[in-house]
């Protein structure tokens, strides 16, 4: 039976990687790609290299299978500085209810400060500002099925707007976690597919304009917007935890609208209480892909202590990036 589920996963794991593999040509032409914008200080931390154990509310991200390992109620919130004043930030709570499984409510907002608006009269600015709204509120249902698979999904909504125009789209992500590969304890795998949904596609009275039609007569007219899709990725990941404390990770990552990556990661956990973690990506073939990855390496730790009955967490995460200040991440959680 277990020979079985094996082939069947790694079939369906070959068969996915094909139809998602990466397309450079179509760089530039996805919408709603704030999706791709991680959360967590754990998964950041390691490059995203291990979504076979990520856990808990943080891998709604990564992966939603391992929202499956939570036990009982937990919350979470966390903010990244990426440069500037653009800053994500990220708020879940979830819960587990009892054999049915576990859910969780995820939103991800990104501020991207006051910017002035200006107009061809007002080329300096009018002296108004406006604050784009950008956010991803999920829904994520997981359960163990048994005590090697866990499986998950997230339906979302990608929300975008400036004034007087808007655009939402619509998608789902779905991930499965095994554990003890064949028969290997600690050997973990990991599948995923994330932002499989509608176009993105933009409306409103800002595309509203007045010209002067053929017949002389000026009238108001609407120009329409393209409708692009969001930025699908697949990925596969092989993981190994030890009886030390120790977990290695690798990841590949297929994407519909860039190259294709490949990240390495690692953490080590002392006294089931201190956490340190790290971790590599990578672009997969050419020196191109390589150098179009804007993210490289990323270094972090985390604290985990228990207070009053509950759980807290607190991690931190620097991530170094090729033209900007590196990214920090803060991220606390709390489980009861």
């Amino acid at each position: 039976m277990n020979n079985k589920i094996h082939r069947n996963i790694f079939s369906c794991g070959l068969l996915i990687s094909l139809m998602f593999a990466g397309d450079e040509s179509r760089i530039g032409t996805s919408g709603g790609t704030q999706v791709l914008v991680p959360v967590g200080a754990r998964g950041v931390a390691m490059s995203g290299a291990d979504i076979a154990y990520s856990s808990g509310l943080e891998s709604i991200y990564w992966n939603p299978a391992g929202l499956g390992s939570l036990e009982g109620s937990s919350g979470l919130v966390s903010n990244m500085t990426m440069f500037n004043d653009v800053a994500v930030n990220y708020i879940a709570t979830g819960a587990t209810f009892g054999k049915v499984g576990q859910f969780a409510l995820s939103v991800k907002t990104i501020d991207l400060g006051d910017i002035p608006i200006t107009t061809v009269e007002a080329s300096d600015g009018t002296g108004a500002i406006y604050s784009p709204t950008i956010a991803t509120i999920g829904l994520t249902f997981a359960k163990k099925l048994q005590d090697r698979v866990n499986v998950g999904v997230t339906m979302k909504t990608i929300y975008e707007s400036i004034p007087r125009a808007l655009a939402q789209a619509y998608a789902f992500d779905i991930g499965v976690q095994y554990s003890n590969l064949a028969n290997i304890s600690g050997l973990g795998l990991a599948l995923v597919l994330k932002n499989i949904g509608t176009n993105m596609h933009y409306s409103g009275s800002a595309l509203t304009d007045q010209a002067t039609g053929g017949n002389g007569l000026p009238d108001f007219y609407n120009r329409e917007a393209s409708s692009d899709p969001i930025p699908s990725t697949y990925n596969m990941c092989l993981s190994y935890k030890s009886p030390v404390g120790l977990i290695l990770g690798g990841t590949f990552t297929s994407h519909n609208f860039s190259y294709d990556e490949v990240s390495v990661g690692g953490e080590y956990v002392f006294s089931n209480m201190l956490y340190l973690r790290g971790g590599l990506l990578t672009g997969l073939v050419d020196e191109v892909s390589k150098d179009d990855v804007l993210y490289s390496m990323s270094f972090g730790a985390g604290i985990k202590y228990k207070l009053m009955g509950m759980i807290l967490t607190l991690d931190y995460t620097y991530r170094g990036q090729k033209f900007f200040d590196g990214n920090q991440l803060f991220s606390l959680g709390v489980q009861y």
